[in-house]
């Protein structure tokens, strides 16, 4: 499967749609495709802390095109293997 790598767009880091992800830090999937890649690290990346019965959210900022940029790469930049649906985030390379 492809490696994708998954970066926030640095202009758009200030939008209202991350404060539904617990971070904004770039990373790497193995996935299927792009929109797997972008639904693996939604659900990851989730923050459940403005999961607050009786108010609805808006989706995710890992899939908007506008907010997150993916790309397919040959690998992580420390040439770790990664197994399918597996992410590793710059925090860990």
């Amino acid at each position: 499967m492809p490696i994708y790598h998954v970066k926030p767009i640095v202009a758009a880091l200030e939008d209202p749609a991350w404060q539904s992800s617990n971070t904004r830090a770039e990373c790497w999937v193995n996935a299927a495709n792009v929109a797997e890649a972008r639904g693996l690290v939604s659900g990851r990346y989730e923050n459940a802390e403005v999961n607050i019965p009786g108010h609805s959210r808006g989706p995710s900022p890992w899939q908007d095109p506008r907010l997150v940029e993916v790309r397919e790469v040959d690998g992580p930049p420390n040439g770790a293997r990664l197994p399918s649906g597996v992410i590793m985030d710059s925090q860990q390379s």
